[in-house]
């Protein structure tokens, strides 16, 4: 009986031992789409349906550009070097892993999920003409 109550009492030492009253965070992952300045991402493939699919119009490859003050910029390679593209905001709410973007009068809202150290999927929550998935890649260096 001893013996069993000793284990016991050595037992919770032990195990309150390895506690060190440290705490785990969630990743804040609001530097990720500006890169702490700005940041060029690119939307690479998207999972269409018949009643949404992306309309990429004379945009080419569309290219998301992220400021850390909470300004986005959306267009082509194109668009951006003649001063044509689409400006708006961007907020992203850590909590609940949503990134809205409004543009003019559009505002579109996505789950965002990060699938790897380069790669972001955007689900869509809300918003027109948009592809129920979207992938972004930081923009490439050509060859």
């Amino acid at each position: 009986m001893k013996s069993s109550w000793f284990f016991k009492i050595a037992l919770l030492l032990l195990l309150s031992a390895c506690i060190n009253g440290e705490q785990t965070y969630r990743a804040d992952h609001t530097f990720l789409l500006s890169g702490g300045n700005s940041k060029v991402w690119m939307l690479k493939g998207t999972q269409q349906n018949t009643a949404a699919k992306l309309q990429r119009n004379s945009w080419g490859e569309v290219l998301f550009v992220f400021y850390l003050s909470g300004e986005v910029l959306v267009g082509s390679f194109g668009d951006l070097a003649k001063g044509k593209f689409d400006k708006g905001h961007f907020s992203y709410q850590e909590d609940k892993e949503e990134l809205t973007i409004r543009i003019n009068t559009e505002k579109w809202k996505f789950k965002l999920r990060v699938v790897g150290e380069d790669k972001l999927e955007l689900q869509t929550l809300s918003g027109s003409y948009l592809a129920p998935y979207m992938h972004l890649v930081p923009l490439p260096i050509p060859n």
